[in-house]
């Protein structure tokens, strides 16, 4: 009897972890599954928009450098003491300072150049005194030779006498030729002192700022001794380096750019692109492009950029009307590919996008879809190919954008 009634309880206990084991298996499929009947039956609410047509910029950000359009490091063409460094009204020349052409800046010691100037004038003066007195001679000389030969036409003189006032004459003519000579040499002399004089005096070579000041006065300088640097601040450079790709839709004297720096916050400089240099950097690929745009000073007199300063370029390459558009944040993005979800017949249908310029939150569409059709613009994060979907229209219902 004990033996029946053990062999029942164990038989009890058997089918009881039998049903345990069966029915934690079903519970535990239906918690990993827990919606796949009810979707295969289930529409997703989805929101969607026709793909439509706009038009889309295309445009490239870049950072360069502001630079000088020129620069110029003034050297003398004298050796001496640099005796002044100061504008004619006694300015000290000084970084920062506004010149204009040919403005004196700086002196060189020019007395022994005074000098030789007096002595080549006086030169000139004893050579046009010597060029006078030549002039009364052969004046002299002249009537002499017209006597004896008259005398000796009339056979009152002698051959011998006529002949010696010819030479006479003549001697006097070359006289004269010589001091005049000497007088043109003396004049060519005083030209040259005084050229030499005037390079004592260093000039601005154009209108600018003094952005580098190299000696002070009481230097000795020579022709290799850097004294200042002018550069103009009126019109500055922009270079940048621009992908190879792009070079094609660049114009020089006609693409603009705008242009934007730190150093000046909330400002935008129009400038245009004035040159793109002929070779491509074989290491970036990249070519440079240099932009001129005009400088500005603010209401204290001082400029606002300078050259040194970084700045942001703002280039639109071109710009493209009735081009499929898509919100770019419409599109999913899959490694390097994007897709998006048009609804047809009641279906999610995917569709591959070859996306071409992106314009902020717009997207060019090249390939992938057609004007019209309805893309899922809310809920799309949702979806899987051929999944049924329901239209919802009002953004506030269960269709929102996850």
């Amino acid at each position: 009897m004990k033996t029946v009634f053990k062999t029942l309880m164990y038989l009890m206990i058997m089918a009881g972890l039998a049903f345990g084991a069966r029915f934690g298996y079903r519970l535990a499929k239906e918690k990993a599954n827990p919606t796949t009947k009810k979707e295969g039956h289930t529409a997703l609410p989805v929101r969607v928009l026709p793909v439509q047509t706009g038009c889309v910029t295309n445009a490239i950000k870049l950072t360069g450098s502001l630079e000088a359009i020129r620069t110029v490091d003034i050297m003398p063409k004298l050796s001496g003491r640099l005796e002044r460094l100061a504008l004619e009204d006694g300015t000290p020349v000084w970084e920062g300072l506004d010149v204009t052409n040919r403005q004196v800046l700086a002196v060189i010691d020019h007395r022994d150049i005074h000098a030789q100037l007096a002595q080549a004038k006086a030169a000139v003066e004893s050579a046009r005194a010597a060029v006078a007195t030549a002039n009364v001679v052969l004046k002299d000389r002249a009537r002499e030779r017209t006597r004896m030969e008259k005398l000796f036409a009339e056979g009152s003189t002698t051959e011998q006498q006529r002949d010696l006032a010819m030479t006479a004459y003549e001697q006097a003519v070359t006289e004269r030729a010589q001091s005049e000579a000497n007088l043109v040499h003396a004049q060519t002399a005083v030209n040259v002192s005084e050229v030499t004089l005037s390079e004592a005096f260093i000039h601005a070579p154009m209108d600018g700022v003094i952005s580098v000041k190299y000696v002070d006065p009481g230097a000795m300088v020579g022709a290799s001794t850097k004294i200042v640097q002018v550069i103009p601040m009126d019109q500055l450079k922009f270079m940048i380096a621009i992908p190879g790709p792009y070079l094609h839709l660049l114009a020089a004297g006609r693409t603009a750019v705008s242009i934007r720096s730190d150093a000046v916050p909330g400002r935008v400089f129009l400038g245009q692109i004035a040159r793109i240099y002929p070779a491509v950097d074989p290491v970036t690929r990249t070519a440079t492009v240099e932009v001129r745009l005009k400088n500005e000073r603010n209401t204290a007199g001082e400029w606002l950029l300078r050259p040194g300063l970084y700045a942001e370029g703002h280039i639109i390459l071109e710009v493209k009307q009735e081009t499929v558009t898509l919100p770019a944040d419409v599109a999913l993005r899959r490694g390097s590919r994007f897709l998006a979800f048009v609804v047809k017949d009641g279906k999610a249908q995917t569709r591959e996008l070859t996306v071409g310029v992106r314009d902020g939150n717009v997207l060019e569409i090249l390939h992938g879809l057609a004007v019209g059709e309805q893309v899922v613009v809310m809920g799309q994060h949702r979806l899987t190919d051929g999944i049924p979907v329901t239209l919802v229209n009002d953004p506030a219902d269960d269709g929102q954008k996850e």
